[in-house]
């Protein structure tokens, strides 16, 4: 049985200005993305479209495509309608998981007997850095995913302090509910289980994993689930872009560097002062544990089919927990912010103050906002349909390239939505539908549109008479 240590019993004593404080700096910093009038990313497009979509009644992988797990839509639409359905408010549900990450990541650094000044270094670092803020800046299911499994794992610490059957079984419900929204959080798993078997308490352990596979068959059942392996699952190893390990380990280490090099780098000074002074603050079982997990996620980052740089969060948990157990001295770590913030800011600026929308998209967005209420509108980037009000037809939400890699968006599939009663426009952008789907100019000149703007090569919006 692993014991936890003395120090994680005396940290119960609470600090509530803490987690009040990792809270309003993690919303602060996300307020320039949350706000933003373009659209941050091709996903944070889509997935705002999807939310609009879900706004009027479109289900997740019948009538919306969604390569994300079950629970990720019905997440951003609780957001949504917390956020009571404003343009933004489809990024809310990210901006909370940036939140819950900073203070679950504070709280399971205290229970692992981290010191206080460390467990909000750690919060602070997460609430700040360059992949939490890209990741729950925009919309993606990272974001969403790590704060699941960060609470998942408070609650397993928790369990491990004082074991109940009811803290098994929710730290498995929240971990199945963070590979129900993204499954690169499976590495989880181990530092799970072994804090859950800490008690020696199989039956535990038993109703945890029943939780999981419960949680995850509760979000996909009401989907179809042939419907949910097919678009979550399947499609991801269909054709599309693959990378080889090198490459993506070279992504992972670039990544780390430009965006989240104050966490590294205090990882690195506190291993350092650790061997140097051979503390041993805490059970060696603990750091090791923490760092199976940091190895295993950099094993699924590395050789999954393609990883992106929202991705990398899964990695951040263990690493800033590795940080905040083994911190270096104040003065090393000052040095390391005095050299490393400004570096952090000049890589983050784009996430820290994402430019406005201008130019052909802004002119775009203005001419669809001048639409009928209620028009529907196709575009090869969804997010223009998103952030001018609209919806669009059935299955049109998510026009990744993939999609049509895969044959599931033809030139006849689009011709046929740009049909459907309350479809009146569809966009072309550059290396989009353009190009990619032949015949498609002609196609829906057949259906009665016409070219109503040329802004410059594949740079077009066509129309027809709407439905009021």
């Amino acid at each position: 049985m692993l014991a936890a240590p003395q120090s994680s019993r005396a940290s119960r004593a609470a600090q509530p200005w803490v987690p009040v404080a990792l809270a309003v700096v993690a919303a602060i910093v996300r307020l320039p993305t949350f706000l933003s009038s373009r659209t941050l990313s091709f996903d944070d497009g889509v997935y705002g479209a999807s939310v609009v979509d879900m706004r009027r009644g479109l289900i997740p992988y019948r009538d919306l495509f969604s390569s994300q797990g079950p629970l990720h839509l019905p997440l951003l639409y609780a957001g949504d309608a917390l956020g009571l359905h404003t343009i933004d408010a489809p990024r809310l549900t990210p901006l909370v998981a940036g939140i819950v990450i900073a203070i679950a990541i504070w709280a399971v650094a205290r229970r692992l007997g981290a010191a206080a000044w460390a467990a909000a270094v750690a919060g602070l670092l997460v609430a700040t850095t360059g992949t939490m803020l890209w990741t729950t800046g925009q919309i993606t299911g990272d974001g969403p995913a790590a704060a699941l499994t960060a609470l998942a794992a408070w609650v397993a610490v928790v369990y491990r302090d004082d074991p109940r059957w009811w803290r098994a079984v929710l730290a498995g419900a929240l971990f199945g509910g963070g590979l129900a929204t993204k499954p690169t959080a499976i590495a989880a798993i181990v530092p799970l289980a072994v804090w859950l078997l800490a008690s020696r308490r199989r039956a535990h352990l038993f109703w945890a994993a029943a939780a999981v596979v419960g949680v995850w068959l509760a979000a996909a059942v009401p989907f179809g689930l042939a419907r949910v392996w097919h678009q979550s699952v399947e499609y991801h190893t269909g054709a599309g872009p693959s990378y080889a390990p090198l490459v993506q380990l070279e992504k992972l280490t670039t990544t780390l560097v430009t965006r989240d090099a104050i966490v590294v780098v205090a990882v690195v000074l506190g291993m350092v002062a650790a061997a140097r002074s051979g503390r041993r603050a805490l059970p060696r079982s603990d750091v090791g544990l923490l760092g199976i997990w940091f190895v295993l996620t950099a094993i699924v980052l590395v050789f999954e089919k393609a990883m992106y740089a929202n991705h990398v969060a899964t990695i951040i948990l263990p690493l800033a927990l590795l940080g905040a157990v083994r911190p270096p001295p104040w003065r090393w770590l000052a040095l390391a912010l005095a050299v490393l913030v400004p570096w952090q800011i000049v890589n983050q600026r784009d996430i820290l103050w994402p430019p406005h929308m201008t130019g052909v998209d802004a002119q775009v967005v203005a001419r669809l906002r001048a639409l009928p209420r209620g028009a529907e509108a196709i575009a090869d980037d969804p997010g223009l349909v998103w952030r001018a009000g609209l919806t669009t037809p059935a299955q049109m939400n998510d026009t990744t390239d993939m999609r049509v890699f895969q044959g599931q968006i033809t030139t006849r599939v689009v011709a046929e939505a740009a049909a459907s009663a309350r479809t009146c426009a569809v966009v072309i952008t550059p290396g989009g539908f353009g190009v990619q789907l032949l015949g498609l100019r002609s196609a829906i000149s057949a259906v009665g549109y016409h070219l109503a703007h040329a802004y410059g090569p594949d740079r077009e919006l066509w129309l027809r008479p709407c439905i009021d």
